[in-house]
């Protein structure tokens, strides 16, 4: 078990589970922030069903990896700010992990994880806005 969420660059991307009544589901989520050594800020969008579900039922798990670290994060969800101040669209989720496991196995080393770039300019000035919203949020600039 990991006491502690590592440090990692912008854009890496985790994915999101949560449960719902029609069972589990699954996401990619680009805007991913750490939060402190056991949370984590998301921004997800106020249509997705994953909102939908972790309302209901808070329980989540994300995978994280990146270099040196594959993580299983397994925790409690509560939305932190609707609308994301600055993103209206958008919608902060904090994920407060109750549990951390190091998934890697003995003769294995993570040398990069899934990242994120965005093709369109558009696209990419919304992603950088939520980044930005998400990191003064975590840093308890905005309520």
């Amino acid at each position: 078990m990991a006491d502690a969420l590592p440090e990692f660059p912008p854009g890496m991307v985790a994915i999101l589970a949560t449960v719902g009544p029609g069972g589990p589901a699954a996401i990619p989520v680009s805007a991913v922030v750490r939060h402190g050594p056991r949370s984590l800020l998301l921004g997800l969008a106020g249509r997705r069903g994953s909102l939908v579900r972790l309302r209901a039922d808070p329980r989540v798990a994300l995978s994280l990896s990146g270099p040196g670290f594959c993580l299983a994060v397994e925790g409690e969800a509560a939305v932190a700010a609707d609308p994301l101040p600055g993103v209206e669209r958008m919608v902060a989720v904090a994920v407060r992990a109750t549990g951390i496991r190091d998934t890697r196995g003995a003769a294995t080393e993570v040398d990069a994880g899934m990242l994120w770039r965005w093709t369109d300019e558009a696209a990419d000035a919304r992603h950088r806005a939520v980044m930005a919203a998400l990191t003064r949020l975590a840093a308890g600039t905005i309520v």
